[in-house]
């Protein structure tokens, strides 16, 4: 009898040691925590911008004469400080901004515009409308005068909806060859580095179990 209870008592404590490996097994340690989330949020941050960056560039390839939108919206890079005003809201040289497609019959003065004029899109601002040819009179807020061509209808890309300060010279950036490989390598080689991590404390683990 009491031998049959010490084995009982030395197999109770083995499945508790055991368990209690497992479960430090299972357990991720700091580096590695902060390594996945790193990794995660890089990713979210970058892969919709390479989507959509991948987007434009395809249709803008099969249509060149058109300004490429996602869904409806255009992304767009601000190159100029014609509507650099220098209140806090005006719209800047490296500021992303986006517009929306709209019907041209529901714009009124005072809205802000993206069209398009010959290979270049412009945004300013309709400052009026002539009846006779149907067309938009438009001005950078910046700007003494108003612009010289008129906009017709069919040029219009969308109504501006939203301005994200400082994003467009990243955006830009994330277009050329070099900006479009670390979109992608800075994902991989977290990952990489992530799994690293990951495998070398475990084996640290066990060397010391």
């Amino acid at each position: 009898m009491e031998e049959s209870e010490m084995d009982i008592h030395e197999e109770e404590n083995r499945d508790a040691t055991g368990s209690k490996g497992n479960e430090k097994k299972l357990q991720k340690s700091l580096p590695q925590k902060v390594t996945g989330w790193l990794a995660i949020a890089i990713c979210l941050l970058l892969l919709p911008i390479l989507i959509a960056n991948l987007a434009i560039i395809v249709k803008g390839s099969l249509n060149p004469d058109e300004i490429p939108t996602v869904l409806g919206y255009a992304p767009m890079a601000v190159v100029t400080n014609s509507m650099n005003t220098g209140e806090a809201d005006a719209i800047r040289a490296g500021d992303l901004v986006i517009t929306k497609q709209t019907d041209p019959d529901t714009l009124e003065v005072g809205d802000v515009i993206m069209f398009k004029n010959n290979q270049t899109a412009i945004i300013h601002r309709i400052v009026g409308y002539n009846d006779a040819s149907d067309t938009f009179v438009t001005k950078g807020d910046a700007n003494n005068l108003e612009d010289l061509d008129p906009v017709e209808k069919g040029k219009i890309i969308g109504k501006f909806t939203q301005r994200v300060p400082k994003v467009g010279d990243f955006i830009l950036f994330s277009r050329t060859p070099l900006g479009m490989l670390i979109c992608i390598g800075i994902p991989i080689i977290l990952f990489l580095g992530y799994d690293f991590v990951a495998k070398r404390l475990t084996r640290r683990k066990e060397v010391r179990s």
